[in-house]
């Protein structure tokens, strides 16, 4: 019988020891996953500050405040997607518009987003305001004449 005894309190010895030892896992894995949360977090907050920094030295090398080449890759590239937002968003503009009634040469009025008038059967056009445009020295983009800053980088106009 003291055999037996002895067995069971080996076993029961061998299973409060891997209890233990599944709790100080438990415990140093969520030890690890909260190190982790920090680090993420503040990995983050420096994605953040990266973002706002690049955002300001962009700025001051438009403003010509900073003259460094080794920037005109990169500033160049923003130009040209700063071109390509400002062009689509015209497009959406100029959208929007062909979804106000309008009235068709013939003098029917044409519904919103009608492709052709319902009277005549004419195509309808988007039709752009014909304006005096001035040329932007940074981005190439036409703008009003009239701007005193390029409505698609921002540049200050002389």
């Amino acid at each position: 019988m003291e055999n037996i005894q002895e067995k069971i309190e080996g076993e029961v010895s061998k299973i409060k020891d891997k209890i233990e030892k599944s709790k100080n896992k438990v415990d140093l894995i969520k030890e690890k996953n909260s190190i982790n949360k920090i680090i993420n977090e503040n990995q983050e907050l420096k994605s953040r500050l990266f973002l706002d920094m690049g955002i300001l030295i962009y700025d001051k090398i438009r403003k010509n405040e900073i003259v460094d080449t080794d920037f005109d890759e990169i500033s160049n590239e923003i130009v040209k997607i700063d071109k390509i937002i400002y062009e689509n968003m015209k497009i959406i503009e100029a959208l929007n518009k062909s979804m106000e009634e309008s009235i068709c040469e013939c003098g029917n009025t044409i519904s919103k987003g009608a492709k052709f008038c319902a009277e005549c059967g004419k195509k309808v056009e988007l039709k752009l305001e014909e304006k005096e445009y001035i040329t932007c020295e940074i981005c190439n983009m036409n703008i009003d004449i009239d701007s005193i800053y390029c409505t698609c980088c921002g540049n200050k106009i002389n």
